[in-house]
């Protein structure tokens, strides 16, 4: 083991006006997904504390200098935080890995420094944005100033907990906001103990608070009229209700990471198929399926579906679950029971509506939470397979035989986040890029890598504006306009 998850000293409670605090709410108690023996008690916060947390966190803005602050000096804390991090990365890592899906390995060697990489690279956004002067008669002068909207509110879910809240909080804190963040009641640990060492970087107290509660805090959060923006990252039925109620309590703009349904389009020239199903199978089991940006529709051209599924299904079969402190697991464990049986439903189901099931199709005789890598062929729109985010390490599959058709069938009515398309023909790849209705589209590869220039987001139900990039960076700033009468001297 890694660690000894009974032995851990977990953060709890509040972190407020720069340290940790009793919740006032009712005790919740977190079912570990790696071992459901261990139970971990921890207190929710009530709507009165989340209310706390937002006034703390206007005062700050006011108060400490954080937003006129310039933005090196601005800077400069941000980067002693993210040498904190880095600093307790085992610790982070732990935490982390007691209660997420997320293997302790893969958090010391990605999320974590992930987290840290956030925290420099807005930080240095920050140093180089630019505002514009505009054109104008010469006795005039236009010119653009952006500003810092205020408070942020921020909710982050639970499939990479620290990782997702830091695509938040570090670039709103970069462009000089206050943040108040509602974590996953399911995963709080690991970026409390990020929070925690924010006062030691020397981040003013109440600019960066972390309040630990279910959807009715979560709704304050989002009502409250000291809150000037909302993020948020998780379902499509959760970012519609958001939205809703951000417009009818204050008309606060709104940024929403929500679900997808990734297409991975194989043509038959495609080369190189055990790459191919290296990055297939990868993209549906990563973290147990548990992803926004999961590959789980194969849609692939007849030539070299046989020869493609059988390479994809080896694969699947040489998965190694285990809890997350172990090493060498490449299947984590599903978050909860709940999503558990949901998996397993939506497989039925998709079966009895004419899916084959090739491989696959049931929750693993583990202890803990785990599920089959599935394969579940001829999937039409029809299919529920089709129609539903599963978040499972399920593998949907379609044939195709024209590019019309692999388009057509790419193409998702509700969701629009990633996609992959597999050709050795240029024509093909960017003909597809262009056509396939989809915020980020990977040729030849599948999957986000540690470099966070590229702006990630999607269309339709898959979400509303960007994470990551200079977009990730320039929303949370408003734009101002300013106009000047220049008078020539006499």
């Amino acid at each position: 083991m890694h660690f000894d998850p009974k032995a851990l000293d977990r953060p709890n409670g509040m972190y407020l006006d720069g340290t940790l605090v009793e919740a006032a709410g009712e005790e919740f108690v977190i079912s570990c997904p790696s071992d459901t023996d261990l139970k971990l008690p921890v207190r929710m916060a009530t709507p009165e504390d989340m209310d706390r947390a937002v006034e703390s966190c206007r005062k700050a803005v006011r108060d400490s200098g954080w937003a006129t602050m310039g933005p090196r000096p601005r800077a400069e804390i941000l980067n002693r935080w993210a040498d904190l991090v880095d600093r307790h990365a085992a610790d982070i890592a732990a935490l982390e890995a007691l209660v997420s899906s997320r293997p302790y390995t893969e958090v010391m060697s990605r999320d974590v420094k992930v987290v840290s990489l956030a925290l420099r690279m807005f930080s240095a956004y920050a140093d180089t944005h630019e505002s514009s002067v505009t054109a104008t008669p010469a006795r005039q002068l236009s010119f653009t100033r952006d500003e810092p909207y205020g408070v942020i509110g921020a909710i982050s879910p639970w499939n990479f907990p620290v990782i997702l809240a830091a695509w938040k909080f570090a670039p709103a804190l970069a462009a000089g906001n206050g943040v108040v963040l509602k974590p996953s009641e399911f995963t709080p640990f690991g970026i409390l103990r990020i929070a925690q060492l924010a006062r030691e970087a020397g981040l003013p107290d109440g600019i960066f608070n972390v309040v630990l509660g279910d959807g009715s805090v979560g709704q304050t959060l989002v009502r409250h009229p000291g809150v000037d923006y909302v993020t948020f990252t998780g379902s499509s039925r959760t970012g519609a209700a958001i939205m809703a109620d951000a417009a009818t309590h204050g008309l606060k703009p709104v940024s929403l990471e929500l679900g997808g349904k990734g297409p991975q389009v194989v043509f038959d020239d495609a080369k190189d198929l055990d790459h191919i199903a290296d990055l297939v199978a990868r993209g549906v089991t990563y973290n147990s399926g548990q992803a926004c940006f999961s590959g789980s529709r194969l849609i692939v051209q007849s030539g070299v579906k046989q020869a493609l599924i059988e390479r994809i299904a080896a694969r699947m079969a040489r998965v190694r679950p285990g809890p997350t402190w172990a090493d060498g697991i490449t299947l984590p464990p599903v978050i909860n029971q709940s999503q558990l049986n949901r998996m397993a439903g939506i497989v039925s189901q998709s079966v009895n509506e004419g899916g084959v099931l090739l491989c696959g199709g049931h929750a693993m005789e583990e202890r803990g939470q785990f599920f089959e890598p599935t394969i579940l062929d001829g999937i039409g729109p029809d299919n529920i397979a089709f129609r539903e985010e599963i978040f499972g390490p399920v593998l949907s599959v379609d044939t195709f035989e024209t590019f019309d058709q692999a388009i057509g069938k790419a193409n998702h009515p509700d969701y629009g986040l990633t996609a992959s398309v597999w050709t050795r023909d240029i024509d093909v790849a960017m003909a597809a890029s262009r056509r396939i209705e989809s915020g980020t589209v990977w040729i030849n590869h599948w999957g986000r890598a540690m470099d966070m220039t590229s702006p990630f987001g999607g269309l339709k139900r898959s979400g509303i504006g960007k994470d990551m990039g200079r977009q990730g960076y320039g929303k949370y700033l408003k734009t101002k306009a300013i106009w000047m009468e220049i008078e020539e001297p006499a």
